[in-house]
């Protein structure tokens, strides 16, 4: 079974990253509203935190989906979080 994993933030750059459980994340859940799998790959999770970022309520974001968008920044952003504009 594919199951999110928890990651301290301390040394995670460069480890593997297993598929995301979606409804772990409030606002990543809500972002992908037009797909249907539970689970999703880090890679297309960054791109569509960045893609629909417009749609991020963000005072709603909890500190463990904080962590995860930090997280997958470093890994597929290099660092740099650069949300579409509308």
């Amino acid at each position: 079974m594919v199951t999110t994993l928890d990651f301290h933030m301390a040394g995670m750059i460069g480890v593997f990253m297993g598929n995301i459980n979606r409804t772990h994340y409030h606002e990543l859940n809500l972002l992908l509203w037009d797909m249907h799998k539970k689970f999703i790959a880090p890679k297309t999770a960054f791109e569509l935190y960045e893609k629909r970022w417009g749609y991020v309520d963000q005072a709603k974001l909890t500190l463990k989906e904080k962590k995860l968008i930090h997280l997958l920044t470093k890994e597929f952003g290099n660092g740099y979080f650069m949300p579409a504009t509308h």
